[in-house]
């Protein structure tokens, strides 16, 4: 199981455990997933690629391979660098990193 890196925004109790490793939830569900952690730019980054990777596909059988390779490949891309993107986020929105709970400070 992967470690957890734990993030909190000073001032409040809001603390946000963010995975470290590989994210099959970015892998898998790309765009959605990016969008359930409210990290907007990168929403927007991978729908486009998503759909300019889609419609490469409409072009012909080569290039539909070549689409295909590429949108497999940018898959597994979202899902080694993920959760990075994710706690960089948050250390943009000002969370800091913070001890787990039940160690000490």
């Amino acid at each position: 199981m992967a470690e957890r890196i734990y993030l909190q925004r000073p001032g409040t109790d809001e603390t946000v455990a963010v995975a470290t490793g590989f994210s099959w939830g970015a892998l898998l569900l790309g765009f959605v997933w990016a969008m359930s952690k409210r990290m907007w730019f990168a929403t927007f980054i991978m729908l486009a690629v998503n759909t300019l990777l889609f419609f490469t596909g409409l072009w012909g059988e080569t290039v539909g391979t070549i689409g295909l390779v590429l949108s497999v490949l940018f898959g597994i891309a979202c899902g080694v660098y993920g959760n990075q993107w994710h706690r960089w986020t948050l250390e943009q929105r000002g969370y800091v990193v913070v001890p787990p709970a039940g160690e000490g400070k």
